[in-house]
């Protein structure tokens, strides 16, 4: 049974973040799970917090998604989801071979890696022969990609959008988790994984918009919204303790917290990354393999 849409005890509806426009988006549902799981403040979204115990619990987002259900006065129409992705083929376990892809001229990506759960940078173990950097991790989760890039950007770059394709751009070989066709399943209990494209899709990326939005929905800035990040709010900690990108010419950095429930599959996967700018140019794509328990 869908519960009536509520507002908090203060008359503001749950869900709803700051500037408060009456209405609760795809986009602050995510803030939510965010600050749930620990990923970003309170202060993103107070009016999560309907019982006043400065946390954000299940009940609560609850709360939160029958307000985007049906309104913040209840009967709204809720926007849908993107159609959900087709599932690939997502049971190899060698990455697949660098795809060929025509050069483009919109951002350069100036760094693709792994950092630690607590933001140190992992060095690459290696490279294929091709000369993508390898990341050896012990575990399928428990650490972060870091995409950085450079270029000119309108404000903070989308990692996910209601329609079309973002502005990061990032797929996998293999599937993430469980796979789950579901777009930006990332609300607890049903936190799902991320489809597999075999081989990487680089000069159609309408064609896998779902899969696209899907990955790039878990890249999250300083307060939880999916957004590129600037260096004042960089992910990556440093020897110095502070927190930096990590090159200079960085104009807009991806952080997502890989967890549990879209684990790297053991083996390698090979993750592709392309991101657009403000004339909606895109990039040339940079590669990395993440290898799991070898």
């Amino acid at each position: 049974m869908v519960v009536q849409g509520a507002a908090s005890a203060a008359g503001i509806c749950a869900g709803d973040c700051p500037p408060p426009d009456g209405s609760v988006t795809i986009n602050e549902l995510v803030i939510g799970v965010n600050i749930a799981l620990g990923g970003a403040a309170l202060s993103a979204c107070p009016s999560y917090d309907t019982n006043g115990d400065g946390m954000v619990e299940v009940g609560e987002l609850i709360t939160a998604v029958n307000n985007a259900q049906l309104g913040c006065a209840g009967g709204a129409t809720a926007t849908p989801l993107p159609n959900p992705p087709t599932p690939t083929n997502g049971s190899t376990d060698t990455a697949t071979p660098t795809a060929t892809w025509t050069p483009a001229p919109g951002p350069t990506i100036t760094f693709f890696g792994v950092t630690l759960a607590d933001g140190t940078l992992e060095p690459s173990s290696a490279t294929t022969p091709d000369g993508i950097p390898i990341y050896q991790m012990p575990f399928g989760f428990g650490f972060q990609l870091v995409v950085e890039a450079h270029g000119r950007f309108a404000g903070g770059p989308t990692s996910f959008t209601m329609s079309g394709t973002p502005d990061l751009q990032i797929q996998s070989t293999r599937n993430l988790g469980n796979g789950s066709a579901a777009v930006c399943d990332v609300m607890p209990p049903n936190f799902g994984g991320i489809p597999g494209i075999d081989p990487p899709q680089l000069e159609n990326p309408n064609a896998i918009a779902d899969a696209l939005n899907d990955f790039g929905c878990r890249f999250i800035d300083g307060s939880g919204a999916p957004l590129g990040r600037n260096c004042s709010e960089a992910c990556i900690k440093f020897d110095d303790g502070d927190y930096h990108c990590k090159s200079d010419l960085t104009d807009a950095q991806f952080c997502a917290p890989i967890a549990m429930p879209m684990s790297f599959p053991d083996g390698d996967t090979l993750v592709s990354v392309r991101v657009r700018d403000a004339q909606q140019q895109l990039g040339s794509a940079a590669q990395i393999v993440v290898r799991i328990g070898r």
